[in-house]
């Protein structure tokens, strides 16, 4: 439904629309010539306009009706659009050559909905006939140059507007917390301060803010009448000191004293200390009278800058890519030195949470040595399990290309990143005191770890390689070589088609993990790195996405996936 300024034009357009078809193309010309002698800060009477195009004077007196030329514009362009949606015209009609509103987008590097809102302004186009089944809004030349003429500086300052990425859309949304915490301000009050220092425009600002509560409502902003929602200040205090920020800066930032922000941090990181255990592996030794001198005595293992470059050196299995060939340089680890060296990482983690549970009594009242001091072992204990898990590395690697033999196709690179994660898992699960070796519980559970991802990988390959379509579970008809390339070539120009209907950060995660823009898949994992944002936040937002597409696509677009 169209909407119209002036009431006079809408009853117009109505009556037009109830007309004979033949007529269109004589009344689509009026309203253009209308248009090309419309000043916008003019004003002019209805019948001037009924005349122009409609070759007949209105019944209305000329004084009663006297219209802007700024609605004149806004609503001709709509009543343009009108007249020919169910009644295209032949391409031949165009006055000069013809542009779509995608074209018209790279042309003056701007998006659709820039486009759209010019239509409101007077940018006139009609919906032609392109003889391909295809019935689309373009834009005459003529059309789009006397608009540019009227507006130069509105398309010159659309030209040079840029687009928010994910990372300045990210970093919006944290100083509104901020804000939200330290000032309790409303939607509105924030993105007047947003769009003052981001130089951004005060709706894209709002709408960004919208949008985030709307999709993340668990970490919503502001309410439903846009106020400030309850937000702990303290919290994003401490948050923003992680990702970086000076205690000056933040202090500055804040309007508070660099004291008052150490007091904030200090109680933030212990009431998450008090929230629960620091996970490790108990052992009885560890709360025997005088065992650290003798723990901290053990030798271990030495680091790489220690050991001679020709023990080091170490025979590369053929087949290993270059990139993952330093791996054989690291000695591995004899079993005194191994279990030195868990028995270390465990105690320290022990020594961590017995001052912990000191701490927890009395939050209030912590200091920031006793933080530092909790920090320092945790530290010391991961420093530990790094060097452990980079002696082992090589173990990955091994177990990987036995799981990618017979598939080509596979990335091996992707299964040793997939594996690492099962090997820091097993290194903080894993009893010494057992008396068997990590590497045997090690290769347990990295095969374990295999084998419930693999098949689901190979699974979703099989599917995508086939002409299903990763996207949909549909299973199709077998036919032959010829019609199912023809099949397969519509379902993708379908699949092309409804992308469109995605937000940016849907259709990054959807070409990304079904590899549908550059050939090769991601991982979840790997996208989320790339957006800033967690794999199940990635899986969360591919799940909304293909449910778009499915709804988006209907009858017509399973048939295709079918084959």
């Amino acid at each position: 439904m169209k909407r119209y300024r002036c009431p006079e034009i809408a009853q117009l357009a109505h009556e037009l629309t109830m007309s004979p078809v033949r007529h269109r193309l004589r009344q689509v010309a009026g309203a253009a010539r209308v248009i090309e002698l419309v000043e916008p800060e003019n004003d002019y009477p209805y019948p001037f306009v009924c005349f122009h195009i409609t070759g007949y004077r209105s019944r209305q007196n000329a004084d009663e009706a006297v219209l802007s030329g700024k609605s004149i514009l806004s609503d001709l362009a709509q009543l343009m659009d009108a007249l020919t949606v169910k009644s295209p015209l032949p391409v031949e009609s165009a006055s000069g050559g013809l542009f779509d509103a995608e074209a018209l987008s790279k042309r003056f590097n701007v998006s659709k909905k820039t486009i759209s809102r010019w239509r409101l302004r007077g940018l006139a186009g009609c919906t032609y006939s392109f003889g391909d089944d295809k019935d689309r809004l373009a834009f005459s030349s003529r059309s789009v140059e006397l608009f540019v003429s009227r507006n130069l500086e509105l398309v010159l300052r659309g030209a040079s507007f840029q687009l928010m990425n994910l990372a300045e859309k990210a970093r919006i949304v944290v100083r509104a917390r901020e804000l939200v915490a330290s000032e309790r301000c409303s939607l509105h009050a924030a993105t007047l301060r947003l769009a003052e220092e981001t130089g951004r425009a005060i709706e894209t600002i709002r709408y960004t803010l919208r949008r985030f509560d709307r999709e993340n409502p668990e970490q919503a902003l502001f309410d439903k009448i846009e106020q400030a929602q309850e937000i702990d200040e303290k919290t994003v205090i401490y948050q923003a000191y992680v990702a970086g920020d000076s205690v000056g800066a933040l202090a500055t930032r804040f309007g508070k004293r660099p004291a008052e922000i150490r007091r904030m941090l200090t109680l933030v990181r212990a009431t998450e200390l008090a929230e629960g255990p620091i996970s490790y592996i108990y052992n009885e030794l560890f709360d025997a009278l005088g065992v650290e001198p003798k723990i901290f005595a053990e030798p271990v293992a030495a680091t790489d800058d220690e050991v001679p470059d020709d023990v080091k050196l170490t025979r590369i299995p053929n087949g290993v890519p270059p990139y993952l060939r330093d791996l054989y340089r690291t000695s591995l680890l004899s079993r005194e030195e191994e279990a030195s060296l868990f028995r270390r990482m465990n105690f320290v983690l022990h020594k961590a949470e017995v001052a912990r549970k000191r701490l927890s009594a009395d939050v209030e009242r912590v200091g920031p040595a006793e933080i530092a001091e909790i920090d320092a072992w945790v530290q010391q204990a991961g420093e530990i399990k790094n060097r452990i898990i980079q002696s082992n590395l090589r173990l990955v690697v091994s177990i990987a290309k036995r799981h990618i033999h017979g598939r080509p196709s596979a990335n091996l690179f992707e299964l040793v990143s997939d594996g690492n994660i099962a090997l820091m898992r097993a290194a903080e699960k894993f009893d010494y005191a057992r008396g068997f070796r990590f590497s045997t519980y090690a290769s347990w559970a990295i095969t374990r770890h295999f084998a419930r991802t693999i098949p689901e990988e190979i699974q979703q390959q099989d599917r995508f390689q086939t002409g299903c379509e990763e996207l949909f579970t549909i299973t199709g008809d077998q036919r032959g070589v010829e019609e199912a390339e023809a099949s397969v070539e519509q379902a993708r120009d379908a699949i092309a088609g409804v992308l469109k209907s995605l937000d940016p950060r849907e259709r990054v995660i959807v070409q990304g993990h079904f590899g549908l823009s550059s050939g090769r898949t991601q991982t979840l994992d790997e996208i989320g790195r790339q957006l800033g944002i967690s794999k199940e936040r990635v899986r969360q937002i591919e799940q909304r996405a293909l449910r778009k597409m499915r709804s988006a696509m209907g009858e017509r677009g399973a048939e295709l996936l079918a084959g």
